[in-house]
């Protein structure tokens, strides 16, 4: 009987010490590495990041390579994809309180050709940029590789987008009030509409111009409408270039996208004044017909995508009468 216990305590001794000497693995590498939020949208034209692959619990570091993207209904290499195209880059990081002019800004950016999108090795997230404006829309498939201390492995179809059209800019809508001269009375005047036109796909231009209700401008190189001290104006978001000022419009040349890059006081809502003596309010709308009642138009809207707008306010209820 203690020949058999012996035997059993050499035994497992001997099991142990040679799981002792057993090398232990060098690292885990996932099969079920894949991106959770697949199939991503992406539209078209706009700055977009996607979000990084579920490695699955693999050893880190892992290192991903971006094999190809694909035609996800022919199954042929995206060459529109891979086109080489102009666009600037960011070498160092953009700070909005700092880089306020166009020297600036040329100072930590740089023009590169290059594909529209970037992959990034250490995530495994792709980024597109404005670019993607020239390519077709259409749901496209890509494969990785990725490779740690363990080896490397390859997915097939790890992720899919979809390029879509999707609207260039961001319509928050209007409103209006008016204030009696000198004094914080002030009541409703009815909803403005809101107009936005993508004129072209080139150039970086915003034409903004408030009309009555009948569509005349107003005429700001007269000062038929003004800022509000104490509220964001157009001027505001004009981070790198002066507004023009026309009989009929304010126009702002932008640089970067979205439009407004930064927000203001009171986020991205632009507030005008039209004076008392430039415009006619309708009967019945303030507590008397005397022109002593100002036109406070507000409004907000963001653009995605380069390109030369027209931003077109239209006032109810009220008539361009300069007195």
């Amino acid at each position: 009987m203690k020949t058999s216990f012996k035997n059993i305590i050499y035994t497992l001794f001997a099991v142990a010490l040679v799981n002792a000497c057993t090398k232990v693995p060098s690292g885990y590498l996932s099969s079920q590495i894949r991106y959770p939020n697949s199939p991503d949208s992406v539209p078209i034209g706009v700055v977009k990041q996607l979000n990084p692959v579920d490695n699955d619990g693999s050893s880190s570091p892992v290192v991903y390579e971006l094999l190809d993207i694909r035609n996800a209904v022919t199954h042929q290499h995206a060459d529109s994809l891979y086109m080489k195209q102009d666009r600037y880059v960011f070498t160092s990081q953009f700070i909005s309180s700092v880089d306020t002019t166009v020297d600036l800004l040329n100072s930590i950016r740089t023009k590169v050709s290059a594909p529209c999108f970037d992959f990034n090795i250490h995530t495994g997230a792709l980024t597109f940029y404005g670019t993607t404006a020239n390519v077709p829309a259409g749901t496209y498939e890509y494969d990785v590789k990725a490779t740690n201390e363990s080896g490397s492995k390859i997915f097939k179809n790890a992720g899919i987008f979809i390029l879509y059209h999707g609207s260039p800019y961001e319509n928050d809508g209007a409103a209006c009030a008016w204030f009696q001269d000198g004094t914080t009375t002030s009541g409703t005047i009815s909803t403005p509409t809101m107009n936005i036109q993508q004129l072209s796909t080139s150039g970086d231009r915003i034409i903004l111009e408030l009309v009555d209700k009948n569509g005349t401008p107003f005429n700001p190189s007269l000062n038929e409408y003004i800022p509000r001290g104490d509220r964001s104006s157009f001027q505001t978001f004009a981070r790198f270039h002066p507004l023009i000022v026309t009989d009929t419009a304010l126009i702002c040349d932008f640089e970067l996208t979205p439009f407004p890059i930064v927000p203001g006081a009171q986020g991205y809502t632009i507030y005008y004044r039209i004076p008392s003596n430039k415009a006619l309010i309708d009967p019945g709308i303030t507590p008397t017909p005397a022109r002593i009642y100002s036109t406070n138009p507000r409004f907000t809207f963001l653009l995605f995508q380069d390109g030369t707008y027209l931003v077109k306010i239209r006032i109810p209820n009220v008539t361009r009468d300069p007195i």
